[in-house]
């Protein structure tokens, strides 16, 4: 029996030994918008389905990044504000 699709599960998501290739599978079902936008993407880019998965991956990571950023911004002002 497999978990719930989109749930990170402790033991295999978490482990990523440094020296070995990670593959990353997703199911795109007939129907679902983000294989729409897959399909969209490959085609309007001319580039391969895995490297739209790439790009995704960076820009996901980026907006990341910066909302932590942000956040810890917020928290230091929150607390600075507190203190004066």
């Amino acid at each position: 029996m497999t978990g719930r699709a989109g749930v990170q599960h402790r033991g295999r998501s978490t482990d990523f030994p440094a020296d070995k290739s990670v593959r990353a599978q997703c199911v795109l079902h007939p129907g679902e918008d983000v294989r729409v936008a897959y399909e969209e993407l490959v085609t309007e880019m001319g580039i391969s389905g895995a490297e739209v998965l790439r790009e995704a991956l960076r820009v996901l990571h980026k907006r990341e990044i910066r909302r932590k950023a942000r956040q810890a911004r917020q928290l230091a002002e929150g607390e600075m504000s507190q203190a004066g």
